[in-house]
């Protein structure tokens, strides 16, 4: 049996690899799932607060994870929304790639403005996984010199 309905997910945090999962397992073979990522890995936001105070976070690749699914997955980065065409642009390491849908499920996440306030930029760390691990770099260094 052929797809013939074309589902694309937009993000693999929590609210993406949930939703891409639980639609596997109530849909049939009828409906063809994708689900895009920037990232390889499912990083757990919920514990990058573990990941600044340095400690060592288990890493969960998305490949293994979607194992034995009907999930599709593509790394890259959405380079546009083409709504009227039911299309995605995704900027993946061949190259372009355009994926086609009749559903889109948007979960991208959220962000930190860190240019809105000054000094933010500079001295704030915000709880994303990136900005974790610098903080994680910094600690040592602080608390060996007995700062806050």
């Amino acid at each position: 049996m052929s797809p013939r309905i074309n589902v694309v997910v937009l993000g693999a945090g929590y609210a993406g690899l949930m939703a891409a999962m639980r639609l596997a397992k109530k849909t049939d073979a009828t409906v063809a799932i994708t689900l895009v990522n920037i990232d390889d890995v499912f990083h757990e936001r919920v514990r990058n607060h573990q990941l600044a105070a340095g400690q060592s976070i288990r890493q969960h690749s998305l490949i293994s994870l979607l194992r034995g699914t009907r999930i599709r997955f593509l790394q890259g980065t959405v380079d546009a929304l083409q709504p009227s065409q039911r299309r995605i642009t995704v900027q993946a390491a061949e190259g372009l790639r355009s994926v086609g849908y009749d559903y889109l499920i948007y979960a991208l996440g959220s962000s930190v403005s860190v240019g809105g306030v000054p000094g933010v930029r500079e001295y704030a760390y915000t709880l994303d996984h990136a900005s974790a691990l610098s903080l994680a770099g910094r600690l040592p260094a602080i608390a060996g010199r007995g700062g806050r």
